[in-house]
Formats: C-alpha cells, sequence, structure tokens
C-alpha cells in the first residue's frame, strides 16, 4: 500500500476556483505528466527532435508512482527537512545550482556547487559565461569561479556571501545595463543592491532578494508584475523595488517564463506566498497577472523549486506541481494544459525535496513542440526518485525508458541530501558532501570525462 500525506484538502482548491470564475476551471486540468511524449534518439547526441504529434488529450491526473492503491493519510507533520551533511573528506558541497539557460530552445546544460571552504565549483557548458571564465567553451571538470569567497548561498549563478553581497555571472538580470534588464557576464559581478542580503533569486528576466532587515526587493523586467505591481508592464529594466509582503520571507524562487513568469516566499509559518503570472502563481485569480502577493492554498511547505513557467513545492512531505509543464506548442497553448493550481504527486514514502527543469522548443518537421516533462524527489529515507523525460538515462534507474511513475536511483552510494535537474542529466547532493550525476554528457555537465555520451548510472564529480 502506497501512502500520500495532503497538507490540504484538496475541496479547497475547488472552492477557490469557483471564487475565480469558471474561466479559469479549464486551466487546472492538466497533471504533472503525461505518457504521450516522444523521447529523442540516443544517436542525436541530446540535440535531437521530439516528434510534436499527440495520441489524444492529456491525462487529468497527477504522474502515479505505483499500481497499487493509494492510502491518503491526513496524519502527524512531517519531518521533509533535508538530511544534514556530514562531510567524510574534503572537498565538499553544501548545495547545488543549475545555471540558467543560455535562451530559449538552448540546450546547454551545466550545474553548480557551493563548498564548505565557502567557493563555488561549477561544470559543464560556458556559452554564456557559466563556469564564471572567458574563452572556455565548456568544462568536464569542475572548475572553482574565480573572485568567490566566504560564500553563503547559492542560486543559479548567483551567491551571496559573508557580508551579504550578491555576485552574479553568466546570464542574468545582473543590474549591469540600462538597455537590458538580462546580460552575460563572464565573471562575477557584484549587484547593486539597496543593502546586504541573506538570499537571492533569479530567472532569465527577474532577480529577487531577502535583505538582512527582512525586507525583499526584486528588479528586472516587468512584463508579469514580478518587480512591481503599480509599474508599467512595459518596463525593461527597472531597478530593485520593494515588494510588499504580509510576513518576512524565509527563502525565496524566481520562476523564468517570459510570459507566465512567478516569484514564490515561504514563511517562517509554513505559507507560501506568490506573484506574477497565471497559471504559474499556483493560485486562482481574475488577473492574467497579479502583481500582488497572495497566498498559495498550501500549508506546512518547506520549499519551491521553480522552472520555465512552472513551479513545485514540498508541503509536509507531500510534492506538489503547478504551472505551464504539458504546454506542447509555443503558437497555441489550449488553457487545458496549463495547471493553475497545485496538484499533488504520488510517491512511496514522504519527500524533502524536489527538483523541475526548464523546457526546450523543439521543432519537428515545421511543428513546435515543448520538451520537458521531468522531476526528481529526495525523500526521508535518502532516496532518490525521478520521473519523465529518460532518453538519455536521466533518470537513473539504468534504463532509457520514459518513466511513467517515479522510479528509484540505483548506485548511488550514500543517501542524498539534494538533487537537481537539467532536462537531460541530474546531480545529487549526498550526506557525504559527494556529487553524483548521470545522464547526457555533451557539454561535460557529469562532471566527468566518459567514453560514451550518456550513462544511466550515477558517476561521482571530482571536486576541486
Amino acid at each position: 500500500m502506497r501512502f500520500t500525506r495532503r497538507s490540504l484538502d484538496p475541496r479547497a482548491y475547488t472552492a477557490l476556483l469557483a471564487l475565480a470564475g469558471a474561466s479559469l476551471i479549464t486551466s487546472v486540468t492538466t497533471s504533472c505528466s503525461s505518457s504521450d511524449d516522444r523521447p529523442m534518439s540516443e544517436n542525436d547526441g541530446g540535440e535531437g527532435s521530439a516528434d510534436a504529434a499527440s495520441d489524444g488529450a492529456l491525462e487529468d491526473d497527477v504522474v502515479d508512482a505505483g499500481t497499487d492503491d493509494v492510502a491518503l493519510v491526513d496524519a502527524a507533520l512531517v519531518d521533509a527537512s533535508p538530511l544534514p551533511i556530514a562531510c567524510e573528506a574534503a572537498p565538499c558541497a553544501l548545495a547545488l545550482s543549475t545555471p540558467l539557460p543560455s535562451g530559449t530552445g538552448a540546450r546547454e546544460e551545466g550545474f553548480c556547487a557551493l563548498l564548505t571552504d565557502g567557493t563555488v565549483a561549477c561544470w559543464g557548458a560556458n556559452n554564456a559565461g557559466q563556469l564564471g571564465i572567458p574563452d572556455v567553451a565548456q568544462s568536464a571538470s569542475a572548475v572553482r569561479v574565480p573572485g568567490l569567497s566566504d560564500i553563503t548561498h547559492l542560486d543559479r549563478t548567483c551567491a551571496v556571501d559573508g557580508d551579504g553581497a550578491v555576485w552574479c555571472w553568466g546570464r542574468g538580470p545582473f543590474l549591469q545595463s540600462d538597455a537590458s534588464a538580462t546580460t552575460v557576464q563572464t565573471s562575477p559581478v557584484r549587484l547593486a543592491l539597496p543593502g546586504p542580503a541573506n538570499k537571492v533569486a533569479v530567472s532569465e528576466w527577474v532577480g529577487c532578494a531577502i535583505l538582512r532587515d527582512a525586507s525583499v526587493v526584486c528588479w528586472g523586467t516587468n512584463a508579469t508584475l514580478q518587480v512591481s505591481a503599480v509599474l508599467s508592464t512595459s518596463a525593461a529594466n527597472t531597478q530593485p523595488h520593494a515588494i510588499d509582503l504580509a510576513a518576512s520571507a524565509k527563502d525565496i524562487a524566481v520562476a523564468y517564463g517570459a510570459s507566465r513568469g512567478a516569484t514564490f516566499t515561504t514563511h517562517e509559518d509554513g505559507t507560501l506566498s506568490s506573484w506574477g503570472t497565471a497559471p504559474t502563481v499556483g493560485r486562482p485569480t481574475p488577473l492574467t497577472a497579479d502583481g500582488w502577493p497572495s497566498p498559495v492554498a498550501l500549508e506546512h511547505v518547506t520549499m519551491v523549486s521553480t522552472s520555465g513557467e512552472e513551479a513545485c513545492a514540498v508541503a509536509n512531505g507531500v510534492g506538489w506541481c503547478w504551472g505551464a509543464a504539458d504546454a506542447r506548442s509555443t503558437f497555441d497553448i489550449p488553457s487545458a494544459q496549463l495547471r493553475g493550481t497545485p496538484r499533488a504527486v504520488d510517491m512511496p514514502e514522504p519527500i524533502t525535496r524536489i527538483a523541475t527543469t526548464q523546457s526546450y522548443f523543439v521543432t519537428n518537421d515545421y511543428v513546435t513542440s515543448v520538451e520537458k516533462r521531468r522531476w526528481c524527489a529526495t525523500t526521508t529515507s535518502g532516496d532518490v526518485y525521478c520521473w519523465g523525460l529518460n532518453n538519455m538515462g536521466q533518470a537513473g534507474d539504468g534504463t532509457k525508458e520514459f518513466a511513467l511513475s517515479a522510479v528509484r536511483v540505483q548506485g548511488l552510494p550514500a543517501p542524498a541530501a539534494e538533487v537537481k535537474v537539467m532536462p537531460y542529466s541530474t546531480c545529487a547532493l549526498l550526506t557525504s558532501g559527494k556529487v553524483y550525476c548521470w545522464g547526457n554528457n555533451a557539454h561535460g555537465q557529469l562532471g566527468s570525462t566518459t567514453p560514451t555520451l550518456s550513462v544511466s548510472v550515477p558517476r561521482e564529480v571530482v571536486l576541486p
């Protein structure tokens, strides 16, 4: 028997949708996954196209983690904090991140790690400065980002040091140009924020930070009202603006959809707030863009993971996902393929962390489709489960079969504290402080050389 703890009665969503109007009812019918994906050919090196044809309507259900009966149990609170990291031997990592894509349709992948000595190491593609060093196309070895020290927090390719300074590199909204919110920085630059920060979160167009005085500021493009509810949506390069929150922010995350982005803050009481554009905000709203922070109908939220136009959260040990993950066409996205409010993911045990990744737009026979739909999660026991796209072995179960349900990653030598995903590769941070990766290695994103294009069994990253 498989048990899933729900932190909110699904009937609450029905009531909320009724208040929002019938027009939004159709926007919440798509699941976190669908069985009609077309995996790429392994021979194309991760650069192949997906078949855009659909075999029918998308399933109106969540990804099923098994075929046996599911018992919904409203029980005591789950300790969904990540497993502690005990470094066995230096070098060790404390956190992982995934750099932002170099642009729409880009397939370059890589990862970064915060090390115990306060430095940051990255590996994989460097076409947009993701490694923090110039004149290098990619690196199959983890290399330290120059100029960073005493780092306490890492998000994408942005880091906060012990003094509260925010340093960013790669592609993103780094306050370096009056002409464009997004720039490419091949070396770390310091952001001009109104005060020292504790946390930072960035998308390709929007950045936000929790300052040490507990205030939240956001900057960049205001097309989705993520920067300000009162400024024009045509504002392309706004400076930091204060966000009016009802409660102090504990953590922050930014979804980077160009037209449906959203920002999220978790709070000490386990609530979750969002602002931006539907459906990514994860709550019913009569407005396409809603720049006023409002609560998402989840309780006991411990973390949020965002991607291009999608978000997932962990609430009382249950994973919840919403947004535009299942949209197939860049030209005509039916409302039935957008999930406006969270849907639970069935898992074999409570989870501590969940990870989602950005969409890639693929053109095949003059039809443009979205190729994504993959997720991973760590559980309270330290296991890692993945589901969705698996054509390069990125689900880690030893196969390259599309994972219609959550499959357990095989071959990890220790429990996992965190997992991060790209469309074609995956990395896990173990409780030993070691990092293991698997999947596609076209850009060295596994952090090791391999005689084959992809591996379906985790390999250790040699940290510097």
